[in-house]
């Protein structure tokens, strides 16, 4: 099984409380730290965020600190989870994708969505019209320009004359495409028609709901050939014991989840629908929060019980844990959570995963 971590670009400790150019900075190198440590602790995937537009964000765009990352790390896979593809002309994303790839010497993996936050495309002025066939018309213009010839694309939306990827990408054919989409049956079936895995958010899973889901994608990947890749993100706290662990992480996590419950994004528990919905308690079996036996138990119902192929841990929202107890359970998650993990369940190999990162 393959174990992911979440760096996320928001820093409202670092950063966004205070405000000042400097304190940007002091978020950055943050930031960089601990995508450095985690590959240190063995998690196999590194995953960045797509954020514009916020006060508290030092790194808007997936880009840029993927580009930092390709130098700053060795052997991790490094992508985005995930880039929104209808801000800008996909093939200025690809540009930069593109030497991403190559400074990682391939390790570069690309979770692309059609976005759902309004302020983004607001930002950069961009229209919020037919905006699925503004993202599945870019990622036709990135399969057109992989191969890093000279190509004309002539879209409903997008339009490319004498264009050409340079510098190519490292991957033959490209980097490895992952599908977001988690709300409706079209949408999960998508991500097999686009890409190479199904990326699943943060929030509470019902089975029965699961499974269905799931399903879709399953059947829609195997119909086209493709062998199934399922992602699932879990927010993540260790510590002596599960009571600790809760009381640690449990306020964050709670912001966090009715957060996204107001935006209406989660889709895969019919008993989580409003805010109110989650509480500290309800919320403890749907994250790998908990004494390291129990986080191990946690990452391995998700493979057994949900099928998940990887899992992508996230122990930090944008107001917190704050970083100095963040690098510590980066630590100790690698030490009692990912590599026992990673010992008895080997990663698999798949073409989901960058070729420069199968270990």
């Amino acid at each position: 099984m393959r174990l992911g971590f979440l760096v996320d670009t928001d820093d409202r400790i670092a950063y966004g409380a205070r405000g000042s150019a400097q304190d940007a900075v002091l978020a950055m190198e943050g930031m960089i730290a601990e995508a450095v440590a985690a590959e240190q602790a063995g998690f196999h995937t590194l995953a960045v965020p797509d954020r514009h537009g916020i006060a508290d964000c030092a790194f808007p765009g997936p880009e840029q600190l993927l580009t930092v990352l390709a130098r700053e790390t060795e052997r991790v896979a490094i992508g985005s989870f995930t880039l929104v593809s209808t801000l800008t002309h996909p093939l200025k994303v690809a540009e930069q994708l593109a030497v991403v790839d190559q400074l990682s010497r391939g390790r570069l993996f690309v979770t692309a969505s059609r976005g759902f936050l309004p302020s983004f495309w607001d930002q950069f002025g961009a229209p919020q019209d037919h905006l699925l066939g503004r993202y599945t018309e870019a990622l036709a213009l990135w399969r057109a320009a992989m191969p890093g010839e000279r190509f004309d694309f002539h879209g409903r939306y997008w339009d490319t004359t004498n264009g050409l990827l340079a510098p190519p990408p490292y991957q033959p054919g490209g980097w490895p495409i992952w599908g977001g989409g988690n709300v409706s049956p079209a949408a999960i079936a998508r991500a097999a028609d686009l890409g190479d895995a199904w990326t699943c958010d943060n929030g509470p899973l019902d089975l029965a709901t699961w499974n269905r889901h799931v399903g879709v994608y399953r059947e829609r990947a195997e119909a086209l050939g493709k062998r199934p890749y399922v992602v699932l993100l879990r927010d993540a706290w260790v510590a002596d014991t599960n009571e600790q662990a809760m009381a640690e992480f449990g306020g964050h996590l709670l912001k966090e989840v009715r957060f996204y419950l107001r935006k209406g994004t989660y889709a895969h528990h019919p008993g989580f629908t409003e805010p109110d919905d989650a509480t500290v308690e309800n919320l403890f079996d749907h994250v790998v929060v908990g004494d390291p036996q129990r986080c191990r138990d946690q990452i391995e119902r998700f493979r057994t019980e949900f099928g998940v192929d990887q899992v992508i841990l996230r122990p930090r929202f944008p107001g917190g844990p704050d970083r100095t107890r963040v690098l510590e359970q980066i630590a100790r998650l690698g030490a009692e959570v990912v590599r026992p993990v990673q010992e008895r369940f080997p990663a698999p190999d798949h073409p989901a995963v960058p070729i420069g990162a199968r270990w």
